[in-house]
């Protein structure tokens, strides 16, 4: 039987690092990733993934961008806080001058327009530009293109309808990243931009109740996300959804990326037996007969 299976990979930031623990136990346990959609955090890690550079190594790429991290902004930047020089530089190694077309696995990445306020769907022309397109934060990141976009997992937080486009007759995996342990309050997410933003400014902020302002900010945009997340996973209906407990991590914290790794490796091992029950013949018919008939229409 095969086992082919399609990823909708959610947006978190760094907590994106356990998308890399998630595909290495699929392939361990021989699932072949046949399409991947990502939105934000999935779109960075997933494009490297469609372009099959190993997980591992990913990982190790992020752990040595993490020794010196840059996110100075360049002179053309749209205004943002911070830019993407290093993450720019880290992409490059894997996907410089690739377009969607010669990714070996399908890939897609979703962004939003802030001139129109719908979602963009981007699966062709060059894979770089689109992923700096998705992990673009309003107000962070600078925004890209004519089209002023953004973000994706500002409209949708784990891409299921993208990713089953992509082929609709095969199990859709989601993993949303914003899973805290239990009893954790919102206040303890670390806050975006306290941890990038320069020392100096820092110290300036904390002095001042800026800093506590934004704290507030943030617990607040995270509620709404997770809200967010859950009523878009009931519509949609993935086949198994992954959940690695990483949602207490701050967007752009340092964090010990191997930690990450393994526990997104742990929360798709947990679920390997709901994959064989998606992968049953009467669930493949039912899928087949509900997304391709719909698809055809």
């Amino acid at each position: 039987m095969a086992k082919n299976i399609v990823l909708a990979l959610g947006g978190g930031g760094v907590r994106g690092i356990a998308h890399l623990g998630v595909v290495q136990c699929l392939l361990d346990n021989e699932y072949e990733i046949v399409g991947i959609a990502g939105t934000s955090a999935g779109g960075l890690f997933g494009a490297p993934l469609a372009a099959q550079v190993s997980s591992r190594e990913i990982l190790a790429a992020v752990i040595d961008f993490f020794k010196s991290p840059n996110f100075r902004r360049t002179s053309s930047d749209s205004a943002s806080l911070i830019g993407t020089t290093g993450i720019e530089r880290v992409l490059a190694k894997f996907i410089e001058g690739k377009t969607f077309n010669d990714l070996p696995i399908k890939f897609s990445v979703t962004a939003v327009s802030f001139k129109t306020g719908k979602e963009v769907v981007i699966t062709e022309g060059d894979v770089k530009k689109a992923v700096l397109a998705t992990i673009a934060i309003p107000g962070v990141f600078p925004t890209r293109g004519e089209d002023v976009l953004v973000d994706g997992g500002v409209l949708d937080p784990v891409p299921v309808r993208s990713a089953r486009a992509l082929n609709p007759s095969v199990p859709v995996i989601a993993v949303p990243l914003h899973t805290k342990p239990a009893n954790f309050s919102p206040m303890q997410t670390n806050t975006v931009v306290i941890d990038q933003i320069p020392e100096a400014i820092v110290d300036r902020l904390t002095r001042t109740r800026i800093g506590e302002s934004l704290r507030y900010m943030n617990a607040g945009v995270e509620l709404g996300s997770d809200q967010l997340t859950e009523l878009d996973l009931e519509v949609t209906k993935p086949d198994v959804v992954v959940r690695p407990l990483v949602g207490h991590y701050g967007t752009l914290q340092k964090v010990d990326a191997t930690e990450l790794f393994d526990e997104g490796y742990r929360a798709m091992e947990e679920q390997l037996p709901a994959l064989v029950d998606a992968l049953s013949f009467v669930n493949s018919i039912k899928r087949i007969s509900k997304y391709t008939t719909a698809k055809s229409e």
